[in-house]
């Protein structure tokens, strides 16, 4: 299986935790150190188990759920 759009998220994903400087609320670190955890089981996972990637989608639905609030504190951060 082709691991590379999971790799582009996986980046995207951590890009977006270093920007937060620990600023956020902490259960959108929460969501988006589980969703980080659960794409890298995934990449190492060479079968790619339905149960992983049903998880991975679960926690990026919850890291979208905290977008707001995420692209909210990334714009105050930039002024």
């Amino acid at each position: 299986m082709n691991d590379e759009p999971l790799k582009k998220v996986l980046s995207v994903l951590t890009d977006v935790k270093a920007s937060m400087h620990d600023a956020a609320d902490t259960s959108a670190i929460e969501q988006l150190d589980e969703a980080i955890g659960l794409i890298q089981e995934c990449i190492e996972d060479e079968n790619h188990k339905g149960d992983t990637q049903h998880a991975v989608l679960v926690a990026l639905g919850k890291v979208f759920e905290k977008l707001p609030s995420i692209a909210a504190l990334l714009q105050l951060l930039s002024r």
